[in-house]
């Protein structure tokens, strides 16, 4: 998992050196990836759980960076109430 978060780390690095709507592409482009992973590795019927579990998780993160980054201690309270397919 260190691995793994140093690419992550080294990714967003290089977005902020290049400035601009960079920031913006890259967090789209990974929620774009991590949500065709999700899809992946899931039935249909269960997709809702998981994708549920994955935000809770991108909440606890969101947590902890904020306290890591600007010190403000707190839970993001993260809840998904509908997913809808069309």
């Amino acid at each position: 998992m260190k691995e793994k978060m140093t690419v992550m780390n080294r990714w967003m690095d290089e977005a902020i050196a290049e400035g601009g709507d960079a920031v913006q592409e890259h967090l789209q482009a990974v929620a774009r990836i991590i949500g065709g992973q999700v899809a992946q590795l899931s039935e249909p019927a269960d997709m809702p759980k998981l994708l549920t579990t994955t935000i809770e998780e991108m909440g606890k993160g969101v947590t902890a960076g904020m306290l890591m980054q600007h010190g403000h201690a707190g839970i993001l309270d993260v809840r998904m109430f509908s997913v809808g397919r069309k």
